[in-house]
Order: C-alpha cells, then sequence, then structure tokens
C-alpha cells in the first residue's frame, strides 16, 4: 500500500526517450565532422596507399598486402562461381603474388565478369563495409566473418603450403580478434580491413598500369586489365582508370555515408557493466 498526502505536490513523470540498440541511422557529415572523427582513419588509409606501392613498404604492411591479395583473388573466384564455374584452388605466396585458378562456361560475359571482378568486386563491398565501421555489431561481425571465410577458403580452395600456413593464421587470429577485442580496437581494425579491401585498385597501382603480365607460382598470366583489352578491345589503361576511379568513389562514400547504432541515452533495463565507458567514435555513436 502507498499512502499519499493531500497537499504534497506531485512532480510529472519522467519521461525517457528510448530507442532500440539493433536500429541503424545514417547520415552524411560535413567536412570538419568528418576530419574530426576519421582523422586517424584517413591517415591510415593514406599511409596504406603509399606503403602499399613502395616496394620496401609493402613488407612493412605484409600481413595487409596479403590480405589484399586473398580478397582479390577470391572475388575471382567467387564470380565464377556466379556464372556456373568453379574454383580449383586459390593460393597466395610470399612475394606478395596470388592466383585463383578457375574453370568457368566459355563466353563473353563469363570472361570479361570473372577477369574485372577482383578490383570492381573489392571497390564496392569494401566502400558498403567502411559504412558500417561506426556499429559495434558491424564491426564484430564483419571481422569475425572475414576470419571464418578465410578458414573456409583455407579448407576448400587454398593448395600450397605458404598460403594454408597465412591464411589459417589469419583466420583465427581475426576471429579470435573479433569477439575478444574492446570495441575501440575492432572498430580500428575493421576499419582499416574495410578500406584495405575498397583501395585494392589503388594500392595497386603499379600492377594495374605497368604490369601488363606476370609470373606468379609458375604460371604465366596476363594482367586484369590486359585480359579485359583482349576480351572488349577497349585499351588495358582505360580499365586500369575505371577500376582505379571506382575505388576512389566508393572509398568516399565509404567515409562519407555511415550507419550509426542508435544507442539509449537514459533507460531503466539493465545494460552491460562498462558498455559505454568501452564505446569508441569509430564503432558506436550515440544518437540523441
Amino acid at each position: 500500500m502507498v499512502i499519499v498526502e493531500e497537499d504534497a505536490a506531485l512532480e510529472p513523470p519522467i519521461q525517457v526517450k528510448r530507442t532500440c540498440p539493433a536500429c541503424f541511422s545514417y547520415r552524411v557529415p560535413t567536412l570538419r565532422e568528418l576530419y574530426s572523427r576519421d582523422k586517424r582513419l584517413l591517415r591510415a588509409i593514406a599511409l596504406i596507399v603509399i606503403l602499399l606501392n613502395a616496394p620496401v613498404g609493402q613488407y612493412i604492411l605484409y600481413p595487409f598486402m596479403l590480405f589484399s591479395t586473398w580478397i582479390h583473388e577470391l572475388f575471382h573466384g567467387l564470380a565464377a562461381l556466379s556464372v556456373g564455374g568453379s574454383i580449383t584452388w586459390l593460393n597466395i605466396y610470399p612475394d606478395g603474388g596470388g592466383l585463383a585458378y578457375t574453370v568457368i562456361p566459355s563466353g563473353v560475359f563469363q570472361r570479361a565478369w570473372v577477369a574485372s571482378a577482383g578490383y570492381q568486386s573489392t571497390a564496392i563491398i569494401g566502400g558498403i563495409s567502411l559504412m558500417f565501421r561506426r556499429t559495434n555489431i558491424g564491426a564484430r561481425i564483419g571481422t569475425c566473418g572475414i576470419g571464418v571465410l578465410m578458414l573456409f577458403t583455407c579448407i576448400m580452395f587454398v593448395r600450397n603450403a605458404f598460403g594454408l600456413v597465412v591464411l589459417v593464421l589469419m583466420g583465427v587470429s581475426l576471429t579470435v580478434a573479433g569477439y575478444l577485442l574492446p570495441p575501440f580496437w575492432i572498430g580500428e581494425l575493421y576499419a582499416l580491413m574495410a578500406a584495405t579491401t575498397c583501395l585494392n585498385a589503388i594500392t595497386s597501382v603499379r600492377v594495374l598500369f605497368f604490369v601488363t603480365e606476370s609470373n606468379i607460382g609458375g604460371i604465366t598470366n596476363a594482367s586484369d586489365a590486359m585480359t579485359m583489352q583482349d576480351i572488349t578491345k577497349i585499351h588495358y589503361f582505360v580499365w586500369a582508370l575505371i577500376w582505379m576511379c571506382l575505388a576512389l568513389w566508393m572509398t568516399a562514400m565509404g567515409i562519407f555515408i555511415n550507419f550509426e547504432t542508435q544507442q539509449k541515452q537514459q533507460s531503466n533495463d539493465a545494460v552491460i557493466e562498462g558498455f559505454q565507458d568501452d564505446r569508441h567514435p569509430l564503432t558506436m555513436t550515440e544518437m540523441t
């Protein structure tokens, strides 16, 4: 039983605004907001682009170089599967090279689709992934998902010893990191992987424009751009420029447009202890 004095002033009830933590919103920031929030990411992107295009710099960022090669070759393989083909093997080599050996049905479209998938798919998927870098759940699922996908490719397609050892180590590390790292660090790692994916054409400028064929794993192959020239009769420089522009465009879209997790500012519900203290602007943003 609750007794209330008649002359006591009753205060109006406190209204609490509730939002669903699983909901998302998006907006385009101003340039000032962009630099203020993402200056670490922008500097990291510049560093990745410079170092991965330098002979010595590639080995400073060796894991990112191998990741970039793996994701590029994986998209060639997925493109082959999408047109009814198959992946015979997908190998990664110590010098940072990689090769996806695929079998596809004969046809101009099928050949062009698979040849262009390495650069165009990394740009599109990487740009979309960047848009989710401010969501804690997106960063965790993305990082764990990449790790599991690496392990899956090792089981199904990777057939050389170096590729197996490196990709298994990277896959296990990413899966564990995605599960255990605090929001700050998982957000940073996920953003860097998404940017590396999106900038695949930019981090391979020398190969894209100036290498027409290469010997990888003892097999000599024409470059992706040269293959597109053979198929379409359009000069390979045009294809290289298209892929580079697509990578720049999708990177810009991924940085400017971002989805953010809506969180409750005030709530009587129980929350995980220490959750709010661990938030970082790159992973979770509170919406008013």
